[in-house]
């Protein structure tokens, strides 16, 4: 928009974020009590040594020589649609800090993009209003966006540029929170002046294919990474999408931010579009039910196999507690998995009968009835743990920490060493994002011949190093992969998936 600070070392960029990937299909809300936030220097101290777009902001104020300024940032994770207190709580807060900071050169925003509250259905788009109208229209704003992020043209309208991640599984949020931090920074002082396209090819990119290490999506993310790399582009976004948020602008979107130049940024992103629209008869999931996955799964001759239970995604918002992959290594007698679910009464119960303790656990399907039947299994409480564990490595979502609650270890048919399987029982809704999420309570993936991970793709960055093989699983849940525009009212109903 314009520039409002030609100095240096004295210029305040504020940093705030207020993530969620708000899953409409999920049958419980999100509420405040779901949010884990951080203000001022404990937003500082939270992600500065995380691989968040958040540590990103934070590393470019010395890189570009800026003071930041921490507000608020607050995460939860994907579940179902955000209650209007919840947002209206956590938005307030980022308003009342920016108006208590007058003066600032600049705002780093980092928003989801798919995040829907009960009052606002594109709810990003609204957060991004209200800064706006905060700190007027000469300040500017950088925002970032998840790859799975629904795009309305209002957002990029109102930001000075965005900024979306360009892997997935996501490990490169530090290297854009750095981009948008420095397009902030170049921004204040007068050295660039961004201005932005969008374009929204009339597909829905299903989840499936939005792998960027392979194709469709690999060229075209290569692509993007190429023009960043030319002169006068700023930022270059290709975002897949969420399908699971019924909201007007779900589906792909590209984002092209140039400096000064609005013919180019919409040619460019109108050629990326049409890139993608092309791919778009490589867009039919063929990909086996639980039945035939856990079959496949047993007659690996290299293990250990991973199933990756799509419609039982939790970092797409669904339960973590379907039993439909369960029930299918139970039915074929399989030997050697491990599956995780959330059921914090299991746990307990587990707790309350002690390590060695023969019990009979009513298990999983307890949400809803979208995600199988609760299955009674008797095993032995093989180990407990607080639920806790730490990452170190570049994984999806850039977290450090983590916290699944008081967990147990049910051996299920295990009298002797590799038959039956492992049930981890959680007590707080964990992304397999990280493989410690089982390691900290004692298994040994080398050991297992299945693992299964509640998620799409997400997982790959913590269960390919130790899988000999991954498989997707079609599976039931909020998350699962087929559905069709019936099943929407918001969304617009010409996308090409569904009129193919």
């Amino acid at each position: 928009m314009s520039t409002v600070n030609q100095g240096n070392v004295s210029m305040r960029i504020a940093i705030a974020g207020f993530l969620h990937e708000s899953n409409t299909f999920a049958s419980q809300v999100t509420g405040m009590a779901q949010f884990r936030v951080h203000s001022g220097e404990k937003l500082l101290q939270h992600y500065a040594e995380t691989f968040h777009e958040i540590a990103g902001f934070i590393a470019g104020a010395g890189e570009y020589d800026f003071e930041p300024l921490p507000l608020v940032a607050a995460e939860a994770t994907p579940s179902g649609t955000v209650t209007a207190a919840a947002y209206e709580e956590i938005t307030g807060g980022i308003i009342r800090a920016l108006k208590a900071n007058p003066g600032m050169d600049g705002v780093l925003l980092a928003l989801h993009g798919a995040m829907v509250s009960e009052s606002y259905p594109e709810a990003d788009a609204e957060t991004v209003r209200r800064v706006r109208e905060a700190i007027g229209p000469d300040c500017p704003l950088v925002v970032t966006h998840d790859y799975h992020a629904n795009i309305p043209a209002s957002l990029v309208d109102r930001a000075d540029a965005l900024v979306v991640y360009q892997t997935n599984p996501h490990v490169d949020q530090r290297e854009r929170g750095l981009r948008a931090a420095g397009i902030a920074a170049r921004t204040s002082r007068g050295q660039v002046r961004p201005v932005s396209a969008l374009a929204k090819p009339e597909l829905v990119l299903n989840i499936y294919f939005h792998n960027t290490s392979r194709p469709p999506m690999a060229p075209l993310m290569a692509a993007a990474r190429a023009l960043e790399e030319q002169p006068g582009i700023l930022a270059c976004s290709v975002a897949a999408g969420y399908q699971y948020a019924d909201v007007p602008a779900m589906g792909p979107s590209i984002v092209v931010v140039t400096d000064g130049d609005p013919e180019r940024a919409r040619q460019e992103a109108e050629r990326l579009g049409r890139r993608m629209w092309d791919r778009r008869e490589q867009l039919i999931v063929r990909i086996p039910a639980p039945a035939a996955a856990v079959t496949q799964a047993r007659a690996a001759s290299s293990c250990p196999v991973t199933l990756l239970d799509f419609g039982d995604n939790i970092g797409g918002g669904s339960a973590g507690d379907s039993t439909f992959i369960l029930e299918q290594l139970l039915a074929q007698e399989a030997d050697g998995w491990v599956v995780t679910l959330w059921d914090p009464e299991a746990a307990g119960r587990c707790a309350e009968a002690g390590i060695g303790a023969s019990v009979r656990l009513d298990a999983g399907g307890k949400t809803d009835s979208m995600h199988g039947p609760t299955l009674t299994v008797a095993g032995t409480v093989r180990t407990l743990h607080d639920g806790s564990y730490e990452e170190t490595e570049r994984r999806h979502g850039g977290g450090r920490f983590f916290d699944q609650g008081l967990t147990a270890v049910v051996a299920v048919g295990r009298e002797e060493q590799g038959n039956g399987g492992l049930l981890v029982l959680n007590s707080n809704r964990s992304s397999p994002n990280s493989i410690h999420q089982i390691t900290c309570c004692g298994i040994q993936p080398h050991q297992q011949k299945i693992l299964v991970a509640k998620g799409a793709v997400a997982p790959r960055a913590a269960y390919e190093p130790v899988s000999a093989q991954l498989i997707e699983v079609d599976s039931g849940g909020a998350t699962a992969i087929h559905r069709g525009p019936q099943e929407y009212v918001r969304a617009r109903p010409g996308l090409y998936e569904w009129n193919r």
